[in-house]
C-alpha cells in the first residue's frame, strides 16, 4: 500500500519548510522512543543514530535546494506500507 503525501510545485521557502516540518515530526517519534523506559539501549541508540541522520539529511536538502536557486521546486513523497506476516512463536 502506498500514501502519497506530497505531489506538487512549492516556493522555495515553502519547500524548506515543508521538509522542516516532516523531519521534525519523524525526530519527535524518535525523541519519545527514546523518552520511553520501556525500550532497550540498542533502541536507544538506533533512535539517536536516526535523529542525527534525519538533521544531516534536512541541512544537506535545503542546502542544495538554496544552491540551485531556483524560484520553484517540486517536491513528491510518498509512504509505503508492506504488511509483514506475523510469526507465530512457540
Amino acid at each position: 500500500m502506498e500514501i502519497q503525501l506530497i505531489s506538487g510545485r512549492f516556493s522555495l521557502q515553502d519547500a524548506e519548510n515543508l521538509l522542516t516540518a516532516i523531519v521534525k515530526v519523524k525526530i519527535a517519534f524518535h525523541e519519545e522512543k527514546i523518552r520511553t523506559v520501556h525500550h532497550s539501549e540498542e533502541d536507544i541508540k538506533h533512535s539517536e543514530k536516526r535523529i542525527i541522520q534525519l538533521q544531516n539529511s534536512l541541512r544537506d536538502a535545503i542546502k542544495k535546494l538554496r544552491e540551485k536557486g531556483q524560484e520553484f521546486t517540486d517536491v513528491n513523497a510518498f509512504i509505503e506500507v508492506n504488511f509483514t506476516p506475523t510469526i507465530g512463536y512457540s
